[in-house]
């Protein structure tokens, strides 16, 4: 995997870390905690090599080099959340976020946010343009969260399976120009 800059968080309570294959034993207790988000996106408990796949599944035609995997941790080194996606996808100067996953005493404080923004923050540093992302039909509340973080829905693509659920997907799309 090609080295992706990091960046930092607005907290000091947590910093981000770059996760490799190695941290995969680690992530899988965060996907665990987060069973949820397995239920509702595919019907099912969350796979036993879900952190594995996180590291190895790509969009076709491309390759692990433009994929990012960042760990958010607490002070005690334990990861309570996850920003997984592409960078150039799915064309240049645009960044995919694949999954924004939080263990469930984080959600509602505001850490989504503070993460989203550092992220935007550095995206745009890295000359990106916008950050696009789906999110089932089924999972109104990141929808939500989402669309209240600028996002606007770009394209709802014809249903598909996840698991045991068939669900259209929404493509939303955020723009990240240069501040002013």
């Amino acid at each position: 995997m090609r080295d992706i800059h990091s960046f930092q968080i607005d907290d000091p309570d947590y910093r981000l870390s770059k996760l490799e294959t190695k941290d995969a034993e680690t992530l899988q207790k965060l996907f665990e905690q987060c069973n949820d988000y397995s239920l509702i996106v595919e019907g099912k408990s969350m796979s036993p090599t879900a952190a594995v796949q996180t590291f190895q599944d790509v969009p076709p035609g491309r390759s692990t080099d433009d994929k990012f995997v960042y760990g958010l941790l607490d002070r005690e080194g334990n990861i309570v959340g996850l920003l997984e996606g592409m960078r150039h996808y799915p064309e240049e100067n645009i960044w995919w976020i694949g999954l924004l996953l939080l263990a469930p005493e984080m959600r509602g404080c505001g850490m989504g946010r503070k993460l989203l923004r550092s992220f935007e923050e550095y995206v745009r540093s890295e000359s990106a343009t916008a950050i696009m992302l789906g999110v089932v039909e089924e999972n109104q509340a990141a929808y939500r969260f989402w669309q209240g973080q600028g996002f606007e829905l770009v394209r709802q693509t014809e249903p598909r399976t996840f698991g045991r659920k068939v669900q259209t997907v929404y493509v939303m799309r955020k723009a990240v120009t240069a501040a002013t």
